[in-house]
């Protein structure tokens, strides 16, 4: 099963992983606040945060992991 950014597996319990936590918070307030999913990823390389799959870029399909559904 693959698991949403921001969030772990513990037995078959899943959690948030409180590491990301603030990651997630600071991504979902960036998208409220209006910033474009583009924006976002700019935001998130500019803080040095590393993407799922371990890029320092950000790409669409990383982004997938947390992009709110319309």
């Amino acid at each position: 099963m693959k698991l949403p950014y921001g969030y772990v597996l513990i037995g078959k319990e899943i959690v948030i992983h409180e590491e990301k936590a603030d990651v997630v918070r600071s991504i979902f307030d960036d998208y409220l606040a209006g910033a474009s999913l583009g924006k976002i990823v700019d935001l998130l390389f500019k803080k040095g945060v590393v993407s799922p799959t371990g890029k320092v870029k950000w790409t669409q399909i990383a982004s997938a992991s947390w992009t709110p559904a319309r």
